[in-house]
């Protein structure tokens, strides 16, 4: 029997596209490899080959012990369109795993799948006793219900079950992610929930509300609000709203705001909005947005702004200290002893700018220092004020770190907003986790953002390579947040 062209056209493309058995073998093999990055290597090659059995090997992968392979696992899977593998997610292998690690991954994973997914089986995890089980469901619910791709009963299950926890649950995080899926939900329908939730107790519940659609006047409300991150959201809404009175808004909250990283925050919106330079001082902007026409729109060419610092204010390898309530997070992993040309290591080249700038902080400047490899090391369990004895002190400390190993990054990052005094983060290293648990450069953008936002605190990041995965990530998470990517030679 002689194939036809067409027919053998088509048979060519369907074992282009098989794994190939040898291939699948040796990588499940891999998979099972006592070194972490071993497995690593087979999850990266298992995404590349395609294929089903490929890619249920890599949902399977979501259990790894090692956040280095899951989290790559992740990645990839929240790539898949199937069906079939997409109600994998919702099963044991996923949403009713045993591991609630794998839990929480599945539905990480379910909010960037591409096809239909099961809000019931999503609801269920609502019941998890810890916040970010509940807000990663949260979270898929309202992506994939913005995406029409939210699959079950909405009215009689799906709402309910948000209502409730919109209304009834303890933490305001969770409260404000149910907010943000309702609203995803049925946008037609919760403007009465959003206009409550901007007189909620809990601020994570008014962040959410400011960025939801509400009126310019509640935006301008919002600046005066007592918490850090609901100004930064109503800011943040103003700019996004493009017009006069919200130009006028931000000129005239420049002039009475105390924080000064929000101050920044407010000028570099107010630079985007206009073309000009002007940095703190309000009375220019004032004269700017005063002679602004009613129907005035910006102009698409302008690009977004860039505070500078001020002539007297510290800066940390170059990079401006735009607050005066700020968390240096370092890495010391294996990259910060590397030696350079002049044979010093970088943590030698990091201590001597770190004094540099420590010394140069005003007093009204409180700081901490947390040092990370597998576990973070911070020096006060918070901000301390930028007093000579203080500073004296930190340097002193810092100099004689020797800690190696790993980088943990996330386990840094949380630990560092448990400070309820910071707004400001600053991340020196090469930007490339070598540990915990969050660790691929796709994920941890969203992640930070999720995190950040509920607190108002801008993520800055000094970068000791040119490696573009790290850059586009760093500079995905200062835009997220606020925040600023510099790169330095060390």
């Amino acid at each position: 029997m002689t194939l036809s062209q067409p027919v053998l056209a088509l048979l060519c493309i369907f074992l282009a596209r098989a794994p190939v058995p040898s291939d699948l073998e040796a990588l499940t093999r891999q998979l099972g490899d006592a070194q972490k990055w071993e497995r690593r290597k087979a999850v990266e090659g298992l995404a590349k080959l395609g294929g089903h059995e490929a890619m249920t090997l890599l949902i399977g992968a979501l259990r790894d012990p090692a956040g280095e392979v899951a989290d790559t696992a992740e990645w990839y899977v929240g790539q898949v369109s199937s069906q079939s593998l997409i109600d994998l997610l919702h099963g044991k292998q996923g949403l009713r795993s045993k591991d609630d690690r794998v839990r929480l991954r599945a539905a990480g994973a379910l909010a960037r799948v591409e096809g239909t997914v099961d809000g019931e089986a999503l609801i269920r995890l609502l019941s998890e006793k810890e916040p970010e089980w509940k807000c990663a469901a949260l979270h898929a619910i309202e992506w994939q219900a913005s995406a029409d791709h939210l699959d079950g009963d909405r009215e009689d299950k799906i709402r309910p079950a948000l209502e409730k926890a919109l209304k009834r649950g303890r933490e305001g995080q969770t409260r404000a992610a149910a907010l943000r899926a309702l609203v995803a939900l049925d946008p037609g329908g919760t403007e009465q929930d959003v206009l409550a939730a901007l007189g909620d107790d809990a601020h994570q519940v008014r962040v959410a509300a400011l960025g939801l659609g509400v009126s310019q006047e509640r935006l301008v409300a919002g600046l005066g609000d007592k918490s850090l991150a609901v100004r930064v959201a109503a800011i943040n809404g103003l700019a996004a709203a493009q017009s006069a009175p919200a130009a006028r808004a931000l000129a005239a909250h420049l002039e009475v705001e105390e924080n000064l990283r929000l101050q920044w925050r407010t000028v570099e919106r107010l630079q985007a909005l206009s073309g000009l330079a002007h940095r703190r001082d309000a009375r220019p902007w004032r004269a700017w947005a005063g002679d602004l026409a009613e129907d005035w729109q910006p102009e698409e060419s302008k690009g977004p702004g860039s505070a500078s610092r001020d002539d007297k204010s510290a800066a940390f390898v170059g990079l401006p200290i735009l607050s005066e309530r700020v968390t240096f997070l370092i890495d010391m992993s294996g990259s910060m002893w590397k030696q350079g040309a002049d044979g010093r290591s970088r943590k030698e080249v990091v201590d001597v700018q770190l004094r540099q700038c420590l010394e140069n902080l005003p007093e009204t400047t409180h700081f901490n220092l947390i040092p990370y490899t597998a576990d973070p090391i911070p020096w006060k369990k918070g901000l301390q004020p930028a007093t000579k004895r203080n500073t004296a002190k930190a340097l002193e400390w810092f100099e004689s770190r020797k800690d190696q190993g790993t980088g943990d990054f996330w386990d840094a990052f949380q630990l560092a907003l448990e400070d309820p005094a910071v707004d400001t983060l600053i991340m020196l290293g090469d930007g490339a986790p070598s540990g915990g648990v969050r660790f691929h450069f796709g994920l941890l953008p969203g992640l930070v953002e999720r995190e950040a936002r509920n607190r108002g605190v801008a993520v800055d990041s000094i970068l000791v390579t040119n490696l573009r995965m790290a850059k586009d990530c760093w500079g995905a998470v200062g835009e997220r947040t606020g925040g600023r990517m510099v790169t330095a030679d060390l």
